[in-house]
C-alpha cells in the first residue's frame, strides 16, 4: 500500500497576533525570581504608612490613617534631576530642597508654608491647586543637576551644568561664593562635617575637593584623578574615632563612574601640600555605577559597607580590601536612578519599638523595591516590590523615615507622607474659639450658645486681591499686591492690619531686589506725610534691621537706602527750623503782650 503524505500548510501552524507579542510584565513576574521571598508583613507596613502599594489589608491591624499625598509640579518643563531633605530651621519638619531647571525650589521652610499645610490637610484645599515655593534659589539661568545641605542647613551648594559649584544661603537666597574649574556639567556635590570643604565630581572624571574659605575660586584644594569617564554619583565617609582598628583611614570619599569603576580615595588633610597617591582600591562593578550607597558596619572586619548600583545590580563591598561581599540582581527592567537606605520601625511583642534597615532601589522603570538589610554579613533580600506607573529619576527620605520624595522624569515630584496614628489619643474637648482647629471643624458643626448669629446679607462683595492674601495668611503678597495699586491708603491699611497680626515682619523678610524695591520708594515718597510718619517711622527701622548685614550687594537697593536718609535728614532739618521759628515767634509775641 502506498501512503501519501500531507503537504505541510501555512494554516496548521497559525497563530495570532496576540499569542506572539511578548507578556506583559507586572511587579509579581519581575520579582518572582529574586532571592528572598516577598513579605505581606512589609507590604501591609508601608502600604499602610506612606500609601506605597495598592494592596487591601485588614483595617483592624491598621497603625496609621489616610497617609499623605502632596504632587509638586515642575516650575519648568525640565526633569527632577535630585531631591534633598536638608536639616530642620525654623520648624521641626525638614525643609525639602527640589534641584531641577535654572532654579532650586525649597519648600517646608516655615510652619506657615503651602507645603506644610498641605501635608498636615486630610484633603486639598480649593485655594491651593498648585502648592508654590516657599523661595527659590537662583542659579543665574544655568541648569541646576545636583545639590547638597551644610550640617547646618543655612548652606546649600548647587552645582550647574556649566562647572559652577554655587554656595547659596538658604534663608536670604543670596549666593555667596562661585567656584569653578572648567564648563563641564558636576553632577554630585558632598559637604565634609567640617562646613568648610566641598566635594564635587562631574564630567570631566575628576574629583575636586574645594574650599569655602579660599580666595582662589577657580583653584581647588585637592584634586583626585583616575577615573576614564563620567563621575555620576558621590559619598562621604567620615569618623571622628581615632582608635578604630579596622581603618587606618578617617575620612573616606567614593565615586562611581561610568567608566564601570568606583574608587575609593583617601582624604584626610585636603589642604596638605605633598603629593601622594591617595586612590586606596578600585572596585570593579561591571556595569556603568548610577548610584552608591554607604551603611555602618557591624563586622570587626569591615569599616563600612559600601552598595553600588549599576545597571540592574547591586554589589556590597568592602571598600578597604575591594572584597565583594554580595552581587544582587534585582530585576529590575531598566536602569537603577537611586540607592537609599530607609528606617522602618518594628513593634515587638511587648510594645517596645525597634528600628532596622532598608535598602530601597528604584529605577526608570517605576518600580520601588526594598531589601532587608544585615550589617554584619552584607547580605540582602528582596522584601517588597511597587510600581509608581512614573519613571523616578531619584528618591530622598528624612531622618525618621516617616517622609519620602520622589522625583520623576517629567519634573513632578511625589511627597508621601505618614498619616496620624490610630492608637494617638482624640481631641477631648472642642477647640478655642480662633484657633486653627476651630476653623477646621466644617460646615456641619453645630451652633454653640453663645455664637453669635449672623444673617445672610444677600450679594457678597468681591474681595480685593490683597484681602484674599490677608485670608489666607499670605503676608507677603498681600502687601505686593497693595503696592501694586498705588493708592497710600490701601497700603497704609494693609500695613495696619499687618501690624494687629504681629505679620509685618514676615511681610518684609525675604524679598530680593525686586520685591524691596517697591516698599523702600513707598516709605521715601510718604514717610514726610503726617498721616502716615508714625506707621512709616517704625517700617524703615524692621527694613533697616533685616537687610543692614546685605548692605552693598545692590546698587539700586543702596541708593534707595540713601535717599531715606535724606529725606529724613531734610524733615528733621525742617522740622528744627520750624521749631527755631516757632520760638522766635512766641518771644516775639510775649514782648509785645508786656508793652
Amino acid at each position: 500500500m502506498t501512503s501519501i503524505a500531507q503537504a505541510p500548510t501555512t494554516t496548521n501552524n497559525f497563530k495570532t497576533s496576540s499569542t506572539l507579542q511578548a507578556k506583559r510584565h507586572n511587579v509579581a513576574s519581575v520579582t518572582s525570581g529574586q532571592q528572598g521571598a516577598s513579605d505581606p508583613n512589609e507590604a501591609r507596613y508601608w502600604t499602610q504608612k506612606l500609601g506605597l502599594g495598592s494592596g487591601k489589608f485588614d483595617s483592624s491591624n491598621k497603625k496609621y490613617a489616610h497617609p499623605k499625598n502632596v504632587n509638586l509640579q515642575p516650575i519648568r518643563a525640565s526633569m527632577a534631576h535630585q531631591v534633598v531633605f536638608g536639616p530642620p530651621l525654623s520648624t521641626s519638619k525638614q525643609p525639602l530642597a527640589v534641584i531641577g531647571g535654572p532654579r532650586v525650589g525649597l519648600y517646608g521652610t516655615s510652619a506657615t508654608s503651602s507645603f506644610n499645610r498641605a501635608m498636615v490637610r486630610n484633603v486639598a484645599s480649593p485655594f491651593e491647586s498648585t502648592i508654590e515655593p516657599d523661595r527659590n534659589v537662583q542659579t543665574g539661568g544655568r541648569l541646576a543637576l545636583c545639590g547638597s545641605f551644610r550640617n547646618d542647613g543655612r548652606l546649600l551648594a548647587v552645582g550647574t551644568d556649566v562647572g559652577e559649584i554655587r554656595v547659596c544661603d538658604v534663608t536670604m537666597r543670596s549666593t555667596l561664593s562661585t567656584m569653578t574649574a572648567n564648563k563641564l556639567p558636576v553632577r554630585s556635590v558632598e559637604w565634609f562635617r567640617n562646613g568648610q570643604n566641598i566635594l564635587a565630581v562631574g564630567d570631566d572624571g575628576v574629583c575636586r575637593v574645594w574650599d569655602l574659605a579660599s580666595t582662589d575660586k577657580s583653584k581647588p584644594e585637592l584634586t583626585l584623578i583616575g577615573h576614564g569617564d563620567v563621575v555620576r554619583c558621590t559619598a562621604l565617609w567620615q569618623t571622628s574615632d581615632s582608635k578604630d582598628i579596622r581603618s587606618e583611614w578617617n575620612q573616606l570619599a567614593f565615586t562611581g563612574s561610568y567608566d564601570h569603576t568606583i574608587r575609593v580615595w583617601n582624604v584626610e588633610n585636603v589642604s596638605s601640600e605633598t603629593e601622594e597617591d591617595r586612590c586606596i582600591s578600585i572596585l570593579s562593578h561591571d556595569e556603568p555605577v548610577e548610584a552608591i550607597c554607604i551603611m555602618e558596619s557591624n563586622n570587626p572586619k569591615v569599616p563600612v559597607w559600601l552598595l553600588s548600583a549599576g545597571g540592574t545590580t547591586i554589589r556590597v563591598w568592602n571598600p578597604v580590601t575591594g572584597q565583594c561581599f554580595a552581587s544582587v540582581s534585582t530585576h529590575h527592567r531598566k536602569t537603577i536612578t537611586s540607592l537609599l537606605a530607609v528606617i522602618r520601625s518594628n513593634e515587638n511583642e511587648d510594645k517596645t519599638k525597634s528600628l532596622s534597615w532598608r535598602i530601597l532601589s528604584s529605577s526608570l522603570d517605576g518600580v520601588m523595591q526594598f531589601h532587608s538589610w544585615d550589617s554584619k554579613s552584607g547580605s540582602l533580600g528582596h522584601l517588597y516590590s511597587t510600581n509608581l506607573n512614573l519613571s523616578i529619576t531619584c528618591v530622598s527620605t528624612d531622618n525618621s523615615g516617616d517622609r519620602f520624595a520622589i522625583g520623576t522624569s517629567d519634573g513632578m515630584v511625589v511627597v508621601k507622607a505618614k498619616g496620624p496614628s490610630t492608637e494617638a489619643k482624640k481631641r477631648l474637648r472642642d477647640p478655642m474659639a480662633g484657633t486653627y482647629a476651630f476653623f477646621q471643624r466644617g460646615m456641619n458643626a453645630e451652633a454653640g450658645e453663645g455664637d453669635f448669629t449672623v444673617l445672610n446679607p444677600g450679594k457678597k462683595r468681591k474681595l480685593r486681591s490683597f484681602d484674599v492674601a490677608l485670608k489666607q495668611f499670605r503676608y507677603g503678597d498681600a502687601l505686593d499686591d497693595a503696592l501694586a495699586t498705588r493708592r497710600p491708603m490701601d497700603v497704609v491699611s494693609v500695613l495696619e492690619e499687618l501690624g494687629k497680626r504681629r505679620g509685618i515682619a514676615a511681610a518684609l523678610a525675604n524679598r530680593d531686589e525686586e520685591m524691596l524695591e517697591p516698599i523702600l520708594s513707598f516709605t521715601i515718597r510718604y514717610i514726610a506725610k503726617p498721616h502716615f510718619t508714625g506707621l512709616l517711622i517704625g517700617i524703615a527701622h524692621m527694613l533697616i534691621d533685616i537687610y543692614g548685614d546685605v548692605a552693598g550687594q545692590s546698587e539700586t537697593i543702596d541708593e534707595l537706602f540713601a535717599k531715606l536718609k535724606s529725606q529724613v535728614a531734610n524733615e528733621c532739618r525742617a522740622q528744627k527750623n520750624l521749631i527755631r521759628l516757632l520760638g522766635h515767634i512766641d518771644a516775639i509775641m510775649a514782648k509785645e503782650e508786656m508793652h
